[in-house]
């Protein structure tokens, strides 16, 4: 959602006159697969990654026969929403996740969708599951991706922009002013971020900086997840004193202020926080990761030499002591982070949408 909403803030600033619907498909499908497909999907990260990880090369290549026969099932489950579809066809479909790909794609190769289908991966890795043919075009992260999905789709076009962060993320940050709108001191500041849906163990994370040498400011945002939510405010009660300051907040809208004002951001390796968080040219310590595509993330942003590895949250407080200590490493993975962090990328995918779009006389046209 977050790149589909980067796509939409930039398209809606383009001097052209265009409809821009971003949609939820998971929010349209029925409530029964809805709660499935979370609640499966985030209990095995929550408790059994390694499963995850199985699950994740095991259906990097699926049988075409089984690949049609998931995509009719969940089209069973989409049905209302793909009357709604094809009721009004929009004049481009771009997907930002592998599922309405994998429900649109067989209707797009067999000529019952008009609209181009376009898809952008928004994880480093273009994982089989993205791939289909009746996609029109992808765009990737980087080179070697884009380089895979036209061999293993046999030559369709694939551009290499890399995945596309909303324009409050490139502003030069006025960190003096943020720090008086976010009521923060002065100081040394750590954002440490544990996704949407809030995932990882924030707790250890937080244990770590205790007895932290010098003023410090901690920021925890613990996502969607009231449980992990009432933990790190327990924490934050219990531990912060004249040294340590501490803020814990649930889903937040406004994390490119809350990174901006960071001078280090501890995640897992999320596509879209990695990217934001290079934009913005943080430097990462990255969390062990929840998924095999989090961890092909994770590989990519340390040889980038714009993160280091925390394979344990409970050593994140002693890994950002000699972080801090070293200011000429962390001056170094600042500058690796702008250079890895392409914040051109809604800029060029919006272009090629537009000339797309508009190649004569320029009329009204929808996007999905």
């Amino acid at each position: 959602m977050r790149a589909a909403q980067a796509l939409e803030a930039v398209l809606s600033e383009l001097p052209v006159p265009l409809d821009v619907q971003v949609v939820d498909l998971l929010e349209r499908g029925s409530p029964l697969y809805r709660l499935l497909y979370r609640s499966g999907y985030l209990a095995l990260a929550r408790h059994t990654p390694r499963i995850l990880d199985r699950l994740y090369g095991a259906t990097d290549r699926l049988p075409p026969a089984l690949s049609g026969l998931l995509s009719g099932a969940d089209r069973l489950f989409f049905r209302t929403y793909l009357r709604e579809l094809f009721s009004s066809l929009p004049d481009l479909v771009l997907c930002t996740h592998f599922l309405p790909l994998e429900i649109l794609a067989p209707l797009r190769g067999l000529g019952s969708l008009s609209s181009p289908l376009w898809g952008l991966v928004t994880d480093l890795h273009p994982h089989g599951i993205w791939l289909w043919k009746g996609v029109d075009r992808y765009f990737t992260a980087d080179g070697a991706s884009a380089s895979l999905v036209r061999k293993r789709l046999g030559g369709t076009p694939s551009s290499a922009y890399g995945i596309p962060v909303h324009p409050d993320f490139l502003k030069p940050p006025d960190r003096k002013g943020l720090l008086e709108r976010l009521a923060l001191p002065d100081r040394k500041t750590v954002l440490i971020l544990s996704g949407g849906e809030g995932l990882g163990n924030l707790p250890s994370v937080l244990d770590s900086f205790s007895g932290f040498p010098g003023e410090l400011s901690l920021i925890a945002i613990a996502g969607r997840n009231a449980g992990l939510l009432g933990e790190c405010r327990r924490w934050a009660k219990n531990h912060e004193n004249r040294w340590l300051f501490a803020r814990t907040l649930g889903f937040v809208e406004n994390m490119a202020e809350w990174m901006a004002v960071s001078d280090v951001v501890v995640t897992k390796p999320g596509g879209l926080t990695l990217f934001e968080s290079l934009a913005l040219g943080k430097p990462l310590v990255l969390l062990p990761a929840r998924g095999g595509q989090e961890e092909v993330n994770r590989l990519w942003a340390v040889s980038a030499g714009a993160a280091v590895d925390c394979p344990d949250p409970s050593l994140a407080g002693a890994l950002l002591r000699r972080l801090f200590s070293d200011p000429g490493r962390l001056s170094g993975m600042e500058e690796s982070a702008r250079e890895a962090g392409c914040p051109e990328a809604a800029g060029l995918i919006s272009r090629e949408i537009v000339e797309s779009l508009f190649p004569g006389p320029v009329n009204e046209r929808r996007i999905s």
